[in-house]
């Protein structure tokens, strides 16, 4: 089954509205997130609540919406014979002048001032290379293969976060997280002549996407210079929109947006609005709880993978792959068992 171009038109103008529908339906709680103080830097944070962990996760679970949608909004442009170049330029300026929108009116100018710049420039630069990194490995790999190998993300966020957090996850954590890859393994089956080159590319995005959700933890729960969402949102598409901004001589040409038809010039108009809102609520999500508590959740973006890919590219899933499906729905759960025995450790200062 080929991709249907008014299909997929209308699905992504159907998905941004629901994305919208999801940020207005999160806003009144992000109003009053942004009121809350840090915690105290001497004071080791408590076990969030039930009530946290479930906002948390279903921003989590909204963010992951979004985000697929961009993923896949790569693909697509991608098989259009739009330049990798040309997608994340859209991708990052985009998202830029959308954070712009959705803060400077209400925060005013105050929220292009952050208090660490050297750490959101260095947040901007490693989402700039995820996106360079993973859409280039999408020209080689599925959608859903491609996810998958992503999907080393929590692996090695939970290594960084053991690191530098110093949030210990409990063994429930572990065998959750360790289950939810074995999924991973079951859907993709790595090896399965997969492109090398598509491989490694999608490798190197997963190592630079474990060490943005890390920065993007530690610029939340600083005790001392905390970042707001605004300005963490904003500083993700700024960092990226400059830089392809300057290179634009180097890889613009009209001649692939004068060959593209409407479906491809609106997936392309449409990917720094997936960006922006699903990097908003990915910031909010990391803010409420320690990222042990989020880390397995994160493989429900695979099954939505498989789902997306089904509809827009017409990759049906196998007995297999929803065996897989299955394996990584079950995975999050043993989370909710270890939360009321205490899934996560902070280790004192």
């Amino acid at each position: 089954m080929q991709p249907d171009p008014s299909f997929a038109l209308r699905m992504t103008l159907g998905l941004i509205w629901l994305a919208c529908e999801s940020v207005e339906g999160a806003s009144r709680y992000y109003q009053l997130a942004m009121q809350s103080t840090p915690p105290a830097a001497s004071v080791a944070p408590p076990i969030a609540t039930k009530q946290l962990h479930r906002r948390a996760i279903a921003l989590m679970f909204c963010a992951l919406t979004l985000l697929i949608c961009l993923d896949a909004s790569g693909k697509f442009l991608g098989e259009r014979g739009v330049p990798v170049a040309a997608t994340v330029w859209s991708r990052y300026t985009g998202h830029l002048l959308v954070a712009m929108l959705m803060f400077v009116p209400r925060l005013g100018w105050s929220v292009m001032k952050p208090l660490r710049p050297s750490l959101q420039w260095l947040r901007g630069a490693l989402m700039l290379l995820v996106t360079v990194f993973y859409f280039g490995g999408l020209k080689y790999l599925p959608l859903a293969e491609a996810t998958a190998m992503f999907f080393l993300t929590p692996i090695l966020a939970t290594l960084l976060a053991v690191w530098w957090l110093r949030e210990y996850p409990s063994r429930l954590t572990i065998i959750a997280i360790a289950l939810g890859f074995l999924g991973v393994l079951i859907v993709a089956r790595p090896g399965n002549g997969l492109v090398t080159l598509g491989v490694v590319l999608v490798i190197c995005a997963a190592i630079c996407n474990a060490s943005y959700q890390t920065l993007t933890r530690v610029a939340s729960v600083s005790s001392t210079h905390a970042e707001s969402a605004g300005t963490q949102l904003i500083y993700s598409g700024l960092v990226g929109a400059v830089i392809m901004t300057l290179a634009l001589p180097l890889w613009w040409s009209w001649a692939w947006w004068a060959a593209a038809d409407t479906a491809t010039h609106w997936v392309f108009l449409g990917t720094g609005v997936f960006g922006a809102l699903g990097h908003w609520l990915l910031i909010r999500a990391f803010s409420l709880v320690p990222a042990m508590v989020l880390t397995p959740w994160m493989y429900l973006q695979l099954g939505l993978s498989v789902l997306l890919g089904w509809l827009v590219f017409g990759a049906i899933p196998d007995g297999l792959t929803l065996a897989g499906i299955a394996v990584i729905a079950i995975a999050p759960q043993l989370t909710r068992i270890g939360q009321r025995h205490g899934a996560v450790r902070v280790s004192d200062p």
